[in-house]
């Protein structure tokens, strides 16, 4: 079985490159989103750590007066 090539390739139309382009704008954005939603939940954990903690530290503080 033969195979030809070809030589040049053909030109991408304006429309092709703006679809392109759209394609990796949007790529770009999803793992921008998935990045902040995972920096979200990394800073709702330690806000939730520090809470506790500070309940903690009111309750020790109020029980000694």
């Amino acid at each position: 079985m033969r195979l030809q090539l070809d030589l040049f390739e053909e030109e991408k139309s304006d429309l092709d490159n703006l679809r392109e382009d759209i394609s990796l704008v949007r790529q770009s954005c999803d793992k921008v989103r998935k990045s902040l939603f995972a920096k979200h939940a990394e800073l709702a954990k330690k806000y939730l750590e520090i809470h506790a903690r500070m309940e903690i530290l009111e309750k020790g503080l109020c029980a000694k007066k």
